[in-house]
């Protein structure tokens, strides 16, 4: 009996000493690590929510880029980061559930040296065509990848990223074949379609919107099944007959090492909430065409499991080759 008593005790002090410690966190300054190069993709909504979280936290918050292995470097160095919250991973999709079911080697396993801590955005792509191309909408174009087989290309920033199982999704949905061309990186992809050099492509809408209001880019689908209000005259691909069930979106997320103290973790949670929740952040994420989130841990820890059965599944379809 007095065992068990001695154990109470002692998880009563763990618990009072994890919450002095979140209370006083942080008491040095913040990593806020983006696996991808400076300037797209998941880097302005890190900096963005980052400026905000160093006027809450009273301390320094600096954002570094550790870009290459499809995110994997930048979530690699946070997962065998010291768990005291401090090193923090904002991500895209791809290393924290996609890239485990075609990479053979991983030198990190997210399910296991990352802890799902909430949402930042989710945000949908959009198809886009050059205005050269001969269709103007997604049910054209699967018309004409129907009688000409392998001949429409598609651009995406590498295989088994996002884009890539995007296209995949819609090659597997609407029956038809067309030619994959991988590049390295969102930019030059989108180089080439503005160029007329590839077909199609996926792209992010905060990416793309700039060049379709220009006239640069036509675009044929969102591939979202909501509409956007950034961009409310795209349709989603899902009203195009065959495509009914077409719904992906990319989404960025936020992860800590998983020894990180649950007290730590949910103040990092809330605080993101409470920043996503600004009227000034809101409404610039959602000029760019981004969703932002909402989600308490728990909820994120499931959405995370959802999404990496999900894209598991688009992997397999795809036979991507490691």
């Amino acid at each position: 009996m007095n065992k068990l008593k001695l154990l109470i005790a002692l998880c009563i002090i763990a618990g009072m000493n994890s919450l002095v410690s979140a209370q006083s966190w942080p008491d040095k300054p913040v990593k806020v690590i983006v696996p991808y190069a400076p300037g797209g993709g998941v880097d302005p909504v890190a900096r963005l929510v980052s400026q905000k979280l160093a006027d809450i936290w009273k301390q320094s918050v600096v954002v570094e880029n550790k870009a290459g292995g499809s995110g994997t470097i930048g979530a690699n160095f946070v997962a065998h980061a010291p768990s005291d919250g401090l090193t923090i991973l904002m991500s895209a999709t791809a290393e924290v559930v996609i890239n485990q079911h075609f990479m053979q080697k991983m030198s990190y396993n997210p399910d296991i040296d990352l802890k799902p801590v909430t949402l930042l955005v989710k945000l949908p792509f959009v198809l886009v065509t050059n205005p050269s191309k001969p269709y103007s909408t997604a049910a054209e174009l699967i018309a004409y990848a129907k009688k000409n087989p392998n001949t429409v290309t598609y651009a995406s920033s590498g295989p088994g990223t996002p884009q890539h199982l995007a296209a995949v999704m819609l090659e597997d949905q609407a029956g038809i074949k067309l030619v994959h061309v991988p590049y390295k990186g969102v930019a030059p992809s989108v180089s080439d379609l503005l160029a007329g050099h590839v077909d199609i492509g996926f792209a992010g809408l905060p990416t793309a919107l700039p060049h379709i209001q220009s006239g640069a880019l036509k675009a044929l689908g969102l591939s979202s099944k909501a509409t956007s209000s950034a961009a409310p005259n795209i349709p989603p691909l899902a009203r195009t007959p065959g495509l009914q069930n077409f719904d992906l979106t990319q989404w960025f997320g936020v992860y800590v090492p998983s020894g990180t103290p649950n007290a730590i973790a949910l103040k990092i949670q809330k605080d993101i909430v409470d920043v996503l929740r600004m009227p000034e952040v809101k409404d610039t994420l959602e000029k760019q065409g981004a969703q932002p989130g909402n989600m308490s841990m728990a909820e994120f820890q499931s959405f995370s499991n959802s999404e990496s059965k999900k894209f598991g599944a688009i992997v397999k379809t795809a036979k991507i080759e490691p």
